[in-house]
């Protein structure tokens, strides 16, 4: 084909060449901008997830596709937690309410992992994760099941030796994770957690990864 034989189409060329030009800026932009100014840990580079699987109260399977197409927060904790655990899991749910106007596609899916599966059982699990939010969603497994996942993300746990009774506390990491729609570690929310800095900083962490809000 000769070059005059392509002048009709020149005109469309360009401007496909201009719309991908202006499409990789605006990608590129959107992930190379500063970094918005957050209490949260933002990590420089998100972190893939392990593979892992767990079940959920209801006998579904999470694992790392399960979280793939949404936002999600992670937190680590047991039903027996007399301090940490409530108080996450009220902040957790005050911040949910919070994103109220945001699209629910955007805001993020809350999973409360028990990393004490001895006691935790699904029916304890599940009422204890409702009796804060009816949307959070609660979560489990064998201890080998659980280290493949709480190892790569430097998630710490262990026991006490048991009282007399029996009972025993369970030494837990107290971050909250954020996970984005790819399966990747994005950031972490530390106590002591302040449901609307932690609203604003979500929304902020949401439009540096260029989403549409």
């Amino acid at each position: 084909m000769k070059f005059r034989d392509l002048l009709p189409y020149l005109g469309l060329l360009v401007l496909a060449l201009a719309v991908g030009v202006l499409a990789g800026y605006l990608t590129f932009n959107s992930r190379h901008q500063p970094p918005p100014r957050t209490d949260a840990l933002l990590l420089h580079d998100p972190k893939p997830l392990p593979d892992f699987t767990l079940a959920d109260t209801s006998g579904k399977t999470l694992d790392k596709d399960r979280l793939k197409g949404r936002w999600n927060l992670l937190y680590f904790g047991y039903t027996h937690c007399p301090d940490a655990c409530p108080t996450t899991l009220a902040s957790l749910d005050k911040f949910i309410r919070l994103l109220g106007k945001l699209p629910a596609d955007k805001r993020p899916q809350v999973y409360f992992i028990s990393v004490d599966p001895q006691r935790d059982d699904d029916k304890l699990l599940g009422d204890y994760a409702l009796y804060f939010n009816p949307g959070f969603v609660a979560a489990t497994g064998s201890l080998d099941a659980l280290k493949a996942l709480t190892e790569p993300l430097d998630v710490q746990f262990s026991y006490d030796k048991p009282d007399a009774k029996g009972d025993y506390a369970v030494n837990h990491s107290t971050a909250v994770i954020l996970v984005d729609p790819e399966a990747d570690e994005t950031a972490l929310f530390v106590p002591p957690l302040d449901p609307r800095r932690m609203a604003a900083d979500y929304v902020n962490i949401l439009k540096y990864y260029g989403e549409p809000i």
